[in-house]
């Protein structure tokens, strides 16, 4: 059986590879089902559609649109929705902008804490496809000798307890999840264990939402279980994926990971205007 993996990032959101590098990956590692979600954009997804039929790769239109719920951040995933749908690609617009304001935000924070940063080197860094994120101000913050690794910069810089954060000008969940299934699309609840609160995951499925990311890779057997009783309770498909970027051990986990062949199908089952 080909492998399965719903949720795999490019260079045009937070991921090191471009959409071309990803799928050659994949095919190496044999996967014939992928579907690039970069953060809150569809360049990525664009990108790869050509490349994808030349490899033979079944790709599926998918995006992880940033949210949020009682001030936590939250991650929806979005698959098979109409790509050229007005709605979408107009709050996936204002989403992307605001990336933009936040990081120059937060980099202005760091400078009051003497910390000073060079806007261009980010830019830079950022590459070409101009995706801006805490990421590149972690790279910056470790490039500059300010921090060893990503993890230091987020518990010392950049995480929701740092004097610099700058929380996201995001959207509801509940409005995300409308205007998914406006453009004819298919809303997932992304990695559900990182909101650590069952109470938060029941008013999210109270607003709606289609399904569940159960398999995803980074979980352990136990929260697996707990999030498939959930999903099957409430009558929500269940997804999963990889949360690919190209760091470290992702890599491996890539090319070792398939979600069971049955997400496929449950996701293609809950298409609208098939």
């Amino acid at each position: 059986m080909k492998k399965i993996d719903l949720h795999v990032h490019t260079n045009y959101s937070d991921g090191i590879y471009s959409p071309r590098e990803v799928l050659e990956l994949a095919k190496e590692s044999d996967h014939g089902v992928i579907s690039i979600t970069d953060h809150d954009n569809l360049d990525g997804y664009r990108n790869a559609i050509e490349i994808a039929k030349e490899m033979d790769i079944e790709l599926i239109p998918g995006v992880e649109i940033s949210c949020l719920h009682k001030g936590r951040d939250v991650h929806i995933l979005a698959y098979y929705m109409d790509t050229e749908n007005k709605e979408i690609n107009d709050i996936l617009g204002v989403i992307y902008d605001n990336r933009f304001h936040r990081a120059n935000s937060m980099i202005d924070k760091l400078k009051e804490q003497g910390i000073m940063l060079d806007h261009d080197q980010i830019y830079e860094r950022a590459g070409e496809n101009n995706y801006l994120g805490r990421p590149h101000l972690a790279w910056a913050l470790i490039e500059n000798g300010y921090c060893k690794n990503k993890y230091e910069a987020f518990e010392k810089y950049l995480g929701e307890h740092c004097y610099a954060y700058v929380p996201k000008a995001s959207p509801s969940v509940e409005k995300i999840i409308q205007v998914i299934r406006n453009a004819s699309g298919v809303s997932v609840l992304a990695h559900p264990y990182t909101l650590r609160n069952d109470e938060l995951i029941y008013e999210i499925i109270r607003f709606g939402i289609d399904g569940m990311e159960v398999f995803y890779a980074k979980s352990n057997d136990e929260t697996v279980l707990h999030y498939n009783e959930i999903a099957q309770n409430n009558m929500l498909i269940r997804t999963g994926g990889s949360d690919f970027h190209g760091e470290g051990l992702d890599i491996d986990i890539f090319k070792n990971y398939s979600a069971p062949e049955f997400v496929l199908e449950e996701l293609k089952s809950k298409r609208r205007g098939k």
